[in-house]
């Protein structure tokens, strides 16, 4: 489960989330006679908690994206869906990103961006002024390519640069009247204060320094490790993610450095230029250093794969609508970014409760439905997405190549961490984006004794798989048992998952999805109330837009803006791509992210989109976050 995008996932965020949020308190609902009898079957505790175990097993080593242990998942769920007489609507070519939706299996494979690989190519040469030798230095011992590098070939003379912050909204630029174009840009750092919380903090951030380098025509950029940074060695995972800075990006020692600056008393020279960034009046220094280097650092692509099922209505009529019951397959694998253990060591993230159990969630509604004795009047399409943990690629992926027609699509339920109900309360988000579901929820409640807390659901709420639906104008129900201190962490067991609980969760799940499919008329869709979302870390406008974190575009390609949104009034559509915002260059979500740090509520800013086969340059006026 995806709390917060892109930089903040905590189990604290969950929390706050939960005030947005429905709370059901949980009592056994009032089944007819044979789907109590079913019922029992298909949400038998002891088969919830074994397939909840081999999913969350070491075996699967936390079913990351792309990897073995995810393949292993999805082929698990694909046989349970054939078991249950589930219609194949996908392919059975399993690897094939290129494979047509025949109906020969179970598998939506899609490829996205993992991460980069740096090869064995990889060089730096420095020639010094009054030196006929050219140096020749290590990869691995002198300098190694930073996660943010692309590949590519630079030479050139060095430009010191001090820190290399471009923040003049900030009152400090180390461009300002100097002209970097065709040179090797090299940089301290970090910030001038070193503050993690001060004023200059979220400008020190190497993949903005890179991006600003980058847009002001610096062919590469040499990092200089901090003074406590003993080695060039990469951190662990910080070849991972879809984008770069779009320019060769070096860490290199501090020696290196020293001898660019002055080949004679290094160290002397680098403290002094180090002393003087950051200081009024420090100017760049052009060095008489040129240096030549590659980074043979390339994007790896994998292929991962949904997998979709459908049990056909009863209706003659109403069987071509959809009612879609989903919930995500991957997990982090041996840690990510986004892992919240307490040591950077390699381990099995579990994921128990995130999300095998809602995996397990829809395999069992796959055996409740597709051994009922009673099939809904609509037809369901069942769903384990992947790529979830990595930003809804999964989901994102299926609604823009739907294998049935979003517009026959008339809701969508989630399931995500479902595994831990506690003192018989439930979660359900959503409740607000059909004008039916207070009623329905209602009618639940009656029948089976539910109480209901008050709700406001905000836009794009939840941080889950519903969110891409929700986005397309599809009303959605996510269920959610609740945040936990072993969310991404290697704790998140399935020893702790309460099985008889999530039995009593899959029996309300069911009881929606039969009222929403057997209804004759279909959900109707509320957009939510126009908002400005709560201030996050180094923002300070609201826009509106909807990124589509999956596409692989050069640019942010938008899913939609929010209604009554500067981005709206500006005429943004979904499917637009933003390749400029106000003075910075977009091309990929990182980009974007510093674009909008850049600016104030009430700036006028033009923004340079692509729209099918047209530029387009459009003018906003951002607005300002509630706090």
């Amino acid at each position: 489960m995806r709390f917060l995008k892109p930089h903040s996932r905590t189990c604290q965020a969950a929390i706050q989330v939960s005030r947005a949020l429905m709370v059901v308190a949980l009592l056994p609902l009032s089944l007819p006679l044979w789907a109590q009898h079913h019922a029992t079957e298909a949400f038998d505790p002891a088969v919830i908690q074994k397939q909840i175990a081999y999913l969350a097993s070491d075996e699967l080593k936390g079913r990351d994206s792309g990897e073995p242990g995810n393949e292993k998942a999805a082929q698990f769920i694909a046989q349970e869906f054939a078991h249950a007489g589930l219609k194949p609507l996908g392919t059975s070519h399993q690897r094939d990103a290129k494979a047509s939706m025949d109906g020969s299996g179970y598998y939506q494979p899609f490829a996205f961006m993992a991460g980069h690989e740096v090869g064995k190519g990889c060089v730096l040469e420095a020639d010094y002024r009054g030196d006929s030798e050219t140096h020749h230095y290590q990869m691995g011992k002198d300098f190694q390519p930073v996660g943010v590098s692309g590949g590519g070939k630079a030479q050139g003379q060095v430009l010191y640069i001090g820190y290399g912050i471009h923040a003049p909204q900030a009152g400090h630029d180390d461009y300002a009247n100097t002209e970097v174009k065709g040179r090797i840009v090299m940089l301290l750092a970090g910030s001038p204060d070193q503050n993690p919380h001060g004023p200059l903090a979220e400008y020190g951030d190497i993949r903005r320094k890179a991006a600003d380098a980058r847009d002001r025509g610096a062919a590469a950029v040499l990092v200089i490790l901090p003074k406590e940074t003993a080695t060039v060695a990469p951190r662990r995972f910080e070849y991972f993610g879809d984008s770069d800075a779009g320019i060769p990006a070096f860490r290199i020692t501090r020696d290196l450095a020293g001898s660019i600056l002055r080949p004679v008393d290094r160290q002397e020279a680098l403290e002094r230029w180090e002393g003087a960034a950051g200081m009024p009046g420090f100017k760049p220094m052009e060095t008489s250093t040129k240096v030549r280097l590659v980074a043979d650092v390339k994007k790896v692509e994998k292929v991962t794969a949904n997998v979709v099922g459908l049990i056909e209505g009863s209706n003659p009529t109403l069987k071509s609508e959809v009612v879609v019951i989903g919930g995500h397959l991957d997990h982090l694998g041996m840690g990510s970014p986004y892992s919240l253990a307490r040591s950077d060591a390699p381990a099995v993230h579990h994921g128990a409760d995130d999300n095998a159990s809602g995996a397990e969630g829809v395999m069992a509604l796959a055996r409740y439905f597709g051994h009922g004795a009673v099939r809904p009047k609509r037809s369901l399409v069942l769903m384990c997405f992947s790529g979830e943990e990595l930003g809804l690629y999964g989901s994102s992926y299926y609604v823009k190549h739907p294998i049935v027609p979003l517009e026959q699509t008339v809701a969508m339920l989630n399931m995500d961490m479902i595994g831990r109900l506690r003192d018989d309360k439930l979660i359900v988000i959503g409740g607000s984006s059909a004008k039916e579901w207070p009623d329905l929820l209602e009618s639940v409640n009656k029948t089976a004794g539910f109480k209901l807390a008050d709700k406001e659901d905000g836009p794009s709420f939840g941080g889950s798989d519903h969110e891409s639906f929700e986005n397309k104008g599809i009303p959605v129900l996510f269920f959610f048992t609740g945040g936990h201190p072993d969310y991404h962490t290697p704790t998140d067991t399935a020893d702790k998952i309460n099985a008889p609980g999530e039995a009593k969760v899959l029996r309300m799940v069911a009881e929606c999805a039969q009222r929403i499919a057997d209804n004759p008329a279909r959900p109707t869709y509320q957009k939510p109330a126009v908002t400005t979302p709560s201030a996050s870390i180094g923002f300070r406008v609201y826009f509106g837009s909807i990124p589509d974190y999956a596409a692989m575009v050069e640019g942010v390609q938008l899913t939609g803006v929010r209604e009554g949104s500067p981005a709206d009034k500006a005429g943004l559509k979904a499917g637009d791509i933003i390749v400029k915002f106000g003075d910075r260059v977009v091309k990929n979500v990182q980009d974007y992210t510093f674009a909008l740090q850049d600016h104030k509520p009430g700036d006028k800013v033009e923004i340079v989109i692509k729209r099918g086969d047209q530029t387009l340059t459009l003018t906003a006026t951002l607005a300002a976050r509630r706090e």
